[in-house]
């Protein structure tokens, strides 16, 4: 199984997919998570898309919206350019069967737009991505309104993305995200995960490192946690 540490998943967002037979089957275009009852989220699947002409098709109606759909046990490798599944494509389910999306499900997209305010009740961001850490334990990460994220993008400003782990959550709901921190406390977290997957990044430099073999295969958070 593919061993998701250190990923985050907009990091394999718009990337080409191939299949074990080697032909390219789309692109990852959005993700399937679930919510759990302790009020937390899995990542389920991750949906494929085709060209950005299709996607247009199916987004004003022109052609049905049925995009084949693969769970994270699927993958075999991810490298800078693709995608490579251990799977043939034709074996991929699609987002019309009932099982794909449930009652609990969401895709991230709309996971995206969920405002998430702390323990004073103040609105702190969005849960704009996903990131596994080392150990492979799902953090939310959270970043500002659209303006925000296009001047860090443009480096007006400081890329600066806060971390959530599951233990500072209080509840989760497709409403709102309500955590049992504070903005502060955030702030200092991630810091401390920052100072932390440092340390790990340079031991590799090191000679007789025991931690070289276990070095992840993708940084943390683009630009945070910082």
């Amino acid at each position: 199984m593919f061993q998701c540490c250190g990923l985050k998943f907009s990091q394999i967002k718009g990337k080409d997919v191939v299949d074990a037979n080697g032909k390219k089957i789309g692109r990852a275009v959005d993700f399937v998570v679930t919510f759990t009852d302790d009020n937390w989220i899995e990542l389920k699947s991750v949906i494929l898309g085709g060209s950005r002409v299709e996607e247009l098709l199916e987004s004003i109606g022109a052609r049905p919206d049925i995009d084949p759909v693969f769970q994270l046990d699927c993958i075999s490798q991810i490298d800078e350019e693709m995608v490579r599944l251990a799977v043939a494509g034709d074996t991929l389910k699609d987002t019309l069967d009932s099982d794909v999306i449930g009652a609990n499900d969401m895709k991230m997209s709309d996971l995206s737009k969920i405002k998430v305010t702390d323990s004073d009740g103040f609105k702190i961001g969005n849960a704009i991505d996903v990131w596994f850490d080392a150990s492979g334990d799902l953090w939310l990460v959270l970043g500002g309104g659209f303006l925000e994220e296009t001047l860090e993008s443009l480096n007006a400003q400081p890329d600066i993305d806060l971390l959530v782990p599951s233990y500072a959550v209080k509840s989760m709901s497709r409403k709102d995200i309500c955590l049992k921190w504070t903005k502060f406390q955030l702030e200092s977290n991630a810091q401390d995960e920052y100072e932390k997957y440092k340390r790990e990044i340079t031991s590799k430099w090191e000679p007789q490192d025991a931690r070289y073999t276990q070095l992840r295969l993708f940084p943390g958070p683009s630009g945070g946690p910082i």
